[in-house]
């Protein structure tokens, strides 16, 4: 009982603690896996200067808003914008912050593509974005080689709103030249920059320390890891304001929490539009999907195949959406 006591006790002041925070981060390891047959940006063509814009392929909730559109920002390689706007305010995404290349710069044919595929059915998609094979700028400035390279690839949750960043086979001999003499690559989301101050915001969440297994700082510096990453490493950062307190009228009450057994949802008077009720994992995982009958007035849901653990419930009805979170016991 006391080891239970402890789990419901660590689970629920995570749920408590994450009220104030926007994203929670973890490492985890995973076998890298090259995108098949994706949707090219470079269509074959050696790039310097990225200059390419995704369609994310349905509304991402990131920082406490939507978005649907990712540009290269600044021709940067790897730093996403909201925004193409030469001013105003963007939100920035940086997987791996470091100046890139095409290695297929020294033999005019593309070594490094770049590409997106969206995977997964409405409501549940994920949209992956790879950097293949691309090599180290100021290497090649400066040695006029291209021998050290990195390939990682961006993944991007409908469903959760989470953000995971994938890391595969690596090699970085130089690292003073792959990081322009900074201390290693770097991560970071940022909620607002400002394009004519140039400056970004204090709530902006960065990578900081050990590469393999880093911390989240918030902070308005820019940071670096200490080192290079390694292939098979997983940066997963859970989206926490996709929760929210504000209930669609088809709903009245969500209990217990924590729950053992059976979830029940209280759902207030009928409506002409259908619901559909999904538990996701903290990766974006689908673990349940279920059309809501309105007219039973309370539902239950069988949560007892569950691990233990933080699952977030979705309502979904017409163009709204309720989201919250449970334990699972």
């Amino acid at each position: 009982m006391k080891t239970l006591s402890i789990i419901i006790a660590v689970l629920i002041c995570s749920i408590y603690s994450s009220k104030s925070q926007t994203y929670s981060f973890q490492t985890s390891n995973a076998t890298y896996t090259a995108l098949f047959n994706p949707v090219s940006l470079n269509n074959g063509e050696v790039w310097e200067m990225a200059d390419f814009i995704i369609p994310i392929g349905f509304d991402f909730w990131f920082f406490n808003s939507s978005i649907d559109t990712l540009y290269f920002f600044e021709s940067a390689p790897a730093m996403l914008s909201s925004s193409n706007e030469e001013g105003g305010f963007h939100k920035l995404l940086i997987p791996f912050g470091a100046s890139l290349v095409d290695r297929g710069l020294l033999t005019g044919h593309s070594l490094s593509p770049l590409s997106y595929q969206l995977s997964g059915e409405p409501g549940s998609r994920i949209l992956k974005i790879e950097w293949k094979n691309v090599g180290f700028a100021f290497e090649f400035y400066n040695n006029n080689t291209l021998n050290d390279y990195t390939n990682f690839q961006l993944w991007l949750y409908e469903t959760s709103g989470n953000i995971e960043i994938y890391h595969g086979p690596t090699s970085v001999l130089h690292p003073e030249l792959a990081y322009a003499d900074e201390s290693g690559p770097s991560t970071a989301l940022i909620p607002k920059y400002d394009y004519e101050a140039d400056t970004i915001s204090s709530k902006s969440l960065w990578l900081l320390g050990n590469p393999t297994n880093p911390m989240m700082v918030e902070t308005d510096n820019f940071i670096f890891l200490d080192g290079t990453i390694p292939p098979n490493t997983v940066y997963q950062f859970n989206n926490l304001s996709v929760a929210n307190d504000s209930k669609p009228a088809v709903i009245s009450a969500i209990y217990p929490n924590p729950v053992m057994d059976i979830l029940n949802i209280r759902l207030k008077a009928a409506h002409n539009l259908p619901a559909t009720a999904l538990i996701c994992d903290m990766t974006g995982r689908k673990v349940y999907n279920a059309s809501i009958n309105q007219n039973q007035g309370e539902i239950q849901i069988p949560v007892s195949n569950l691990n233990t653990g933080i699952y977030q419930l979705i309502i979904k009805q017409g163009q709204e959406t309720y989201t919250s979170r449970f334990v699972k016991l």
